[in-house]
């Protein structure tokens, strides 16, 4: 679009339509009433707010428990091992970092393997 067409469109008069007869009469006549409220019902203005409180209470409400005895489970005392403590001890801390490393790439192949058992992966050889 040029510059002069955009100029002449911007010129020319707009023609609006003429409103139908009586549209004027029907706007003054809807001012000159009185404001009335719109009438809601009981339901929208009671009865839902009751049932949406009533329902919240009832998701959230725990449910009865069974009657008799309560069953608690105690953790147990695990007894630790001189052994293993003497030895992570003794181990320099850059071992016990390689060995953790290690471990922790075990555990995300095997969650790998199990989560796309179609791909396969190949083992590193072991160096000796």
């Amino acid at each position: 679009m040029t510059t002069q067409t955009l100029e002449t469109r911007l010129r020319e008069k707009i023609v609006t339509e003429t409103p139908r007869p009586g549209f004027e009469k029907r706007i003054q006549a809807m001012a000159r009433e009185p404001f009335a409220p719109e009438k809601t019902g009981f339901i929208r203005r009671f009865a839902v707010p009751a049932m949406a409180v009533l329902s919240i209470f009832v998701v959230i409400a725990p449910g009865r428990k069974p009657p008799g005895q309560a069953i608690t489970v105690g953790p147990r005392v695990v007894d630790p091992t001189n052994v293993a403590i003497t030895e992570s001890i003794n181990e320099a801390p850059v071992q016990r970092e390689i060995q953790g490393l290690k471990n922790d790439a075990r555990r995300t192949v095997s969650l790998f393997q199990k989560a796309l058992p179609s791909f396969t992966i190949r083992k590193k050889q072991q160096e000796e």
